[in-house]
């Protein structure tokens, strides 16, 4: 295997390891403080809806309600969010060893590939045996916020040539954005017709 081969098989290992570790950490988040922040805004809009009109109507009420309802699907992860976290501190010190072993190769001239390749097995099978598949609906999009501007990770995007529209934006996110943009587009051409 050419040496510029491993460096791009460990950094995209180091990628799907520290992105794993990122998405434990985002589900983590999500069980551990949304359910406040919506406690928190209801009560609020409540205390507004005492002397604001506007604040008391149907649609407010039935937005927190759906919020309300929301907070209970992110409860059914509570039991288990002492487990993200933990998977995510695994996770993490297995991306810096990942992160060490990439280094390591790149400054040999001629790595040898078949020990560099046994290393790296060893730490993805530490991985594969912290990874929880079960994660909160929202914890990717986090992830990638999470992983893009947390994490030191620049030799994964030097070595892997990660550009941000194509590789740092989550595709089901773009997704999103069209079908939103879709939705209002018609709106308004049928409000116009």
């Amino acid at each position: 295997m050419q040496k510029n081969d491993l460096l791009s098989h460990i950094a995209s290992a180091g990628y799907n390891v520290g992105f794993g570790a990122k998405k434990n950490f985002a589900t983590f988040d999500i069980v551990s403080k949304i359910p406040g922040w919506i406690g928190i805004i209801s009560l609020a809009v409540s205390i507004l809806g005492l002397y604001m009109d506007e604040m008391s109507s149907k649609h407010i009420a039935a937005i927190f309600i759906i919020l309300s309802v929301g907070s209970l699907y992110i409860n059914f992860y509570d039991g288990d969010k002492n487990k993200y976290e933990e998977a995510g501190k695994k996770q993490t010190a297995i991306f810096r060893k990942i992160e060490r072993l990439y280094y390591d190769a790149k400054s040999e001239n001629e790595p040898d590939s078949i020990k560099y390749i046994g290393k790296l097995d060893i730490l993805m099978k530490e991985f594969d045996e912290t990874t929880i598949t079960k994660q909160i609906c929202g914890s990717n999009w986090y992830a990638h916020y999470k992983f893009f501007s947390e994490m030191e990770k620049r030799w994964i995007e030097d070595q892997l040539s990660l550009t941000f529209w194509k590789d740092k934006f989550p595709n089901t996110l773009k997704l999103s954005i069209l079908i939103v943009f879709c939705v209002i587009l018609l709106s308004i051409i049928y409000r116009f017709n």
